[in-house]
């Protein structure tokens, strides 16, 4: 009987898991919006105190602001179209030729 305590007790230890890193975002703050009506759309922010540069440890990062996540994927480049930081002759090509097809025309996330 006492054995088996033993071993159990011995064993308690071994058996909890630790919980996983994780950096979850969260912020009590307003003052950012957008409106639209018609053909006009209008985006704003008041006050963004917490907006800077962002905070890495590790392989972790963490932004902070209400336009943090708005240009962060994709090149800006209106005619980067393999979105490698560069405009070559290649791109500006394809570029054209998007925007010569009209409705179909190319991708412009400025």
């Amino acid at each position: 009987m006492k054995r088996t305590i033993l071993i159990a007790a011995l064993a308690c230890p071994f058996a909890a898991d630790a919980q996983p890193f994780a950096i979850e975002k969260s912020v009590i703050a307003g003052g950012g919006g957008s409106s639209a009506g018609g053909s006009f759309a209008l985006s704003g922010t008041i006050g963004q105190h917490d907006a800077g540069s962002p905070m890495t440890g590790g392989s972790f990062s963490l932004t902070g602001g209400f336009w943090a996540g708005a240009f962060s994927s994709g090149s800006r480049l209106c005619a980067d179209q393999n979105e490698d930081g560069l405009v070559t002759p290649t791109d500006f090509t394809a570029w054209i030729a998007a925007f010569n097809q009209g409705i179909n025309g190319p991708i412009c996330n400025p």
